[in-house]
This record gives C-alpha cells, sequence and structure tokens, in this order.
C-alpha cells in the first residue's frame, strides 16, 4: 500500500483540486492522510465529506511540522508527499512505484516536473547525494519513499523550513539510493502565499542553515565531499547578502559577508 501525504493550509479549492488527482490514479492501493494547517476558510469541514484520513492540526506555518504528523500516521509501504497546489500526472504514483520495485537497491524514486525552471541536468548514477548538495533538483511532489527510508531517515527539520525538503532529500541520498523516473509527472504550482515567497528572505535564511548541516555532516562522514558542501554553504550566505544589499538591509548583509570569511 502507498501512504499519501498531502498537506494544505487555507487552500480549499486547491486541495479539493489535488484530491482530485489522487484519485485518478492509476494504482488504487493507497491511502489518503490530509493534515490541515489550522485553515480558517472552510477545508477541513469541505475534506470530512471526501475519503481521505484528516488530521487537522494547530497552525504552525511549519510544512515540516504537518509533513511529520502524516508520517506519524501512514502506513504503508511507501509514502508519496503532495503539496495542495501540486498535480500529478494519472499514472505518477505507479511509475515511482514500480521504479522501486524494479530497482530493490533503491531507497527512493524521483521524477521529473513541470514547469521546470531550466532543463533537467542529466543526474546520474544512484549515489545521488553530491549533485543533491550541489543542486535541489526534487521536488516534494514528485518523490516517493520506503517506508523503511522514512524510519531512517526520520522527521522533516521544522528549523530548516521552508527548504525542509532539501534538507530532508540530502539525509536521504547521505543513506540510501535513489532512482530518477524520466519524464514530468508532477505539475508543480507556485501561489503567491507560497513560504518558498515569503518575505524578509526566509528562504535564504532556510538555505544558509541546510548547507550549514551538510557541511557539519560532510566533515564527519564524508571528507570527499567536504570541498563542494564549503562552496555550496558560501553560496547560500552570498546569495543572502546579496538579498540583504539590494533591500538597504546593511546589518545582515554584513553579517552574511562576515560568516562568509569564516567558512572552515
Amino acid at each position: 500500500m502507498i501512504s499519501v501525504i498531502l498537506t494544505t493550509y487555507q487552500r480549499r479549492e486547491l486541495v479539493a483540486r489535488a484530491l482530485d488527482c489522487v484519485f485518478a490514479q492509476t494504482i488504487a492501493d493507497r491511502e489518503v492522510i490530509v493534515v490541515d494547517d489550522g485553515s480558517s476558510d472552510g477545508t477541513a469541514e469541505s475534506l470530512r465529506i471526501r475519503p481521505v484520513s484528516l488530521v487537522s492540526v494547530p497552525h504552525s506555518g511549519n510544512p515540516a511540522v504537518t509533513r511529520n504528523t502524516g508520517l506519524l500516521r501512514a502506513r504503508g509501504k511507501l509514502i508519496a508527499f503532495l503539496d495542495s497546489d501540486d498535480m500529478w500526472r494519472p499514472t505518477a504514483l505507479a511509475e515511482l512505484a514500480a521504479a522501486l520495485d524494479k530497482h530493490r537497491e533503491a531507497g527512493f524514486a524521483y521524477c521529473d516536473y513541470e514547469p521546470a525552471p531550466s532543463p533537467s541536468p542529466p543526474w546520474t548514477g544512484s549515489d545521488l547525494y553530491d549533485q543533491l548538495l550541489e543542486e535541489d533538483f526534487i521536488v516534494t511532489s514528485g518523490v516517493m519513499v520506503r517506508r523503511t527510508v522514512a524510519d531512517t531517515v526520520g522527521e522533516f527539520d521544522p528549523l530548516c523550513s521552508p527548504a525542509e525538503d532539501w534538507d530532508y532529500w540530502l539525509r536521504m541520498a547521505a543513506r540510501f539510493k535513489g532512482v530518477h523516473v524520466a519524464g514530468p509527472l508532477v505539475r508543480i504550482g507556485a501561489p503567491a502565499d507560497s513560504l518558498s515567497r515569503a518575505p524578509g528572505g526566509v528562504i535564504y535564511r532556510s538555505n544558509i542553515q541546510v548547507t550549514r548541516k551538510a557541511l557539519a555532516w560532510c566533515i564527519a562522514n564524508r571528507p570527499a565531499s567536504v570541498a563542494l558542501a564549503r562552496r555550496t554553504y558560501r553560496r547560500a550566505l552570498l546569495a543572502s547578502a546579496h538579498y540583504h544589499w539590494h533591500r538597504r538591509a546593511l546589518a545582515e548583509t554584513v553579517r552574511d559577508l562576515a560568516l562568509v570569511a569564516h567558512v572552515r
């Protein structure tokens, strides 16, 4: 069985559309867990008439918290995540599950998505850690993991939100091989209220947290990737400094640049 974990907040119409694409999947052996992050727009009420396991939690505004809530309730041997503004093609679950069935050595499968910001690079091999450290090319709605992988990797890190997914993929790829399913099986949305677009440079702070964690892990466990981890951490700091400089936030700019100078 596949556990589908769908998280949402204040998106009553979008979550209904997302559920339609779940129920249109060609594979029927699934459970659908919807975690509502304390919506006040009638989302929870509308979901009570749908064949889903609904979990309503106090609003946190942190996707790691809601996904972790779903993980605790998932019973399937395979787990897939769906953001409420994304849409799967009808064969998405079947193709990802088939890839894992064919490649028993892989702990997770991932697919392409649309619209992609640029042509997908030729990711090669099943050890994806360095490639993921270089660039987060996996989207949350385009990955399927084995239950055993989720149990090993643990929870999404709330301190890394809204880049908690990148942190999770890195921790996952550090321990397990992956398999790529060619073709865009998911269409991602980009609503104005997306956390990745939150004001104040939130995404830059999150990327700094993720890359700092990755550097510490590489120093302790993967010496061959330390140089790459240092470059990625510096790049995150410089991106944050650039963001703050153009908004005349001089204190934050100086802070980021000072950290660049002390990366070890």
